[in-house]
């Protein structure tokens, strides 16, 4: 074969051989590509996964720290708890008693001589300081009334309450001498008002003296058993107390059927000030030739011996 036919013959085989390569190739390049594209989106997803991983790392970090902040807080609060019981078991004070009412006396038996004739006039502190007692001595007072109501055949009360005059108002609220068998009633109804002034003095001591001044100029009944009783917490003023103490006894020194009792409160207000005008009210019912109690419990006892005729 000549040169020309054996090239000839070699170009014709290689385009053959090309001819039928040619689909593999192809095949191959695809192959290729999608090869590509698989691992590009491998990749992909590896760091959208390491992402993840790293954010769920953060987040259980987060987690933990929540969790411990939360025992943290906890624990926390069960040490205030119980701090705050036992500063509250530490400062409890152990309830007070209420002191309780007195009991009044059972009535004489009927048929005990008393007066047939009484003029009953209260003269009573109705100052700021007496509303711890204000109601008590109210109740004492009813029990009183009513008890003399069925002893005393002729009985009439009467009642100043007094304040004190540098509070501005009306220092005295006064019910005159009523009758008790026909406007019983209306003396319970003014005991049962009245009321300890909403408005301190300026002074410990009060206006006694005035009070016993507007009993004494009640039309008293000559014939009648004439009975005063001062109640209250503090004495008379300081420059009115010979004077007070002198009207008592020239009261008393012109009839031989006069008295004045004396019931001295135990208010705070009293204790504060060390209890010493306790003395002026022993000083008022030894004036008076009439009894001195010091708690209401046995006002109603002493008055009530006050009235029988021994």
């Amino acid at each position: 074969m000549s040169a020309l036919d054996v090239l000839a013959m070699s170009t014709g085989v290689f385009v053959l051989l090309l001819v039928m390569m040619m689909p593999y190739w192809r095949k191959t390049h695809d192959a290729e590509a999608a090869l590509q594209g698989l691992t590009a989106a491998i990749s992909t997803a590896e760091a959208e996964a390491a992402s993840l991983s790293t954010a769920a790392e953060r987040e259980k970090a987060q987690a933990e720290t929540t969790a411990a902040e939360a025992k943290r807080i906890a624990a926390a609060a069960v040490a205030i708890e119980a701090r705050a019981k036992a500063a509250l078991a530490a400062a409890r004070v152990p309830p007070v008693p209420m002191p309780v009412a007195p009991q009044a006396p059972p009535a004489p038996p009927v048929g005990t001589p008393t007066a047939e004739q009484m003029d009953l006039v209260f003269v009573v502190d109705t100052t700021a300081s007496m509303t711890p007692a204000i109601g008590q001595m109210r109740s004492s007072m009813r029990g009183i009334v009513r008890i003399l109501e069925r002893l005393v055949p002729s009985l009439r009360v009467g009642i100043v309450a007094y304040t004190d005059r540098d509070t501005g108002r009306d220092p005295l609220s006064i019910l005159p001498l009523t009758s008790t068998d026909r406007f019983l009633p209306r003396v319970l109804a003014f005991l049962q008002q009245m009321q300890a002034s909403t408005i301190g003095s300026q002074t410990i001591q009060e206006d006694v003296y005035l009070g016993l001044q507007a009993a004494v100029s009640m039309p008293l009944r000559p014939g009648a058993r004439q009975v005063l009783v001062l109640i209250g917490d503090a004495a008379a003023h300081d420059y009115e107390q010979a004077a007070a103490l002198q009207f008592v006894r020239s009261f008393v020194g012109r009839a031989p059927n006069r008295s004045v009792s004396a019931l001295f409160i135990t208010t705070p207000g009293a204790v504060a000030n060390g209890m010493v005008d306790r003395l002026f009210f022993q000083d008022v019912a030894k004036a008076g030739g009439g009894t001195f109690t010091g708690h209401s419990g046995s006002m109603i006892q002493s008055i009530l011996l006050s009235v029988l005729i021994e």
